[in-house]
């Protein structure tokens, strides 16, 4: 089976800022501070921020669990577009477009806050037109939330995206 591309190394994205709390408990806060649109797909880069004081025993075990696909403790994001198409981040990853897949991201800290930024890759990318986002964390004592997402913001930043170099022939080396 064939796997959807990833964000091409060699593209610079577009950001569209989102600047959203999308959910926000005593221990922990789900954030999406912006999009990087490319031209094949976008990131919807998701970040948790767990404040350390209010966080139950064991929470940094329980988010790499959560992050890894571990269904009992996994936070579900579902995108819907105005024509009734749903793509969930919990779904099969070989399945026909669009997909929407944990991207690899990076945990950060100090002794007052940890920063789990958990990217997601949107292949193809969603259609130029308002769409819904919802996430639900049943473990993290997060019930639904939804927000309402520009796809036109999004296929305009994918048009500006650049890439590094210009197209050179495959000797061409400048």
């Amino acid at each position: 089976m064939e796997t959807a591309p990833v964000p091409p190394i060699s593209t610079m994205g577009a950001i569209v800022t989102v600047e959203r709390v999308l959910a926000r408990t005593p221990a922990l806060a789900v954030l999406l501070p912006m999009i990087q649109a490319f031209d094949t797909g976008c990131l919807l880069n998701i970040d948790v921020v767990a404040r350390n004081a209010a966080a139950p025993r064991g929470l940094a075990l329980q988010l790499d669990s959560a992050f890894s696909g571990e269904e009992s403790t996994s936070l579900h994001i579902t995108l819907r577009y105005p024509d009734g198409v749903e793509v969930a981040s919990d779904t099969d990853h070989h399945c026909a477009p669009p997909s929407l897949s944990w991207f690899p991201g990076g945990v950060r800290g100090d002794a007052a806050y940890t920063l789990y930024q958990t990217p997601l890759w949107l292949h193809p990318l969603p259609p130029p037109e308002d769409f819904v986002l919802t996430m639900e964390w049943p473990w993290a004592g997060i019930g639904l939330e939804t927000v309402r997402l520009d796809g036109a913001a999004i296929a305009g930043a994918a048009a500006r995206s650049k890439h590094c170099w210009p197209s050179w022939g495959p000797s061409e080396v400048q």
